[in-house]
């Protein structure tokens, strides 16, 4: 019989962070051009989109740095981010 203490996978006891994180979508402001209403009547309709802040040590301990591109996919309930390949650079002719 199992102990019920056991983990599947050992941990190192300086882990602090968990493997998910809680974060809160936020929202800001687009810039959108000014639109004319009539003569010499303009407004700015204010546009919402949604955005999410990611720092922290966090992501350093999951490999990425700072510069790095990044790949976001988009699923259809989902985003799963990881880093871009590097692209391979101009081939040298000897």
């Amino acid at each position: 019989m199992a102990d019920s203490n056991h983990t599947s996978e050992p941990r190192s006891a300086k882990v602090k962070y968990p493997t998910s994180r809680q974060l809160t979508v936020l929202e800001t402001i687009c810039e959108t051009a000014a639109k004319t209403r009539g003569v010499g009547l303009n407004y700015v309709p204010v546009v919402l989109e949604p955005y999410i802040v990611l720092r922290g040590k966090w992501l350093s301990q999951a490999g990425f740095t700072t510069g790095q591109k990044v790949t976001v996919t988009v699923n259809q309930h989902g985003l799963m981010i990881t880093p871009s390949l590097p692209s391979p650079g101009p081939a040298i002719k000897p």
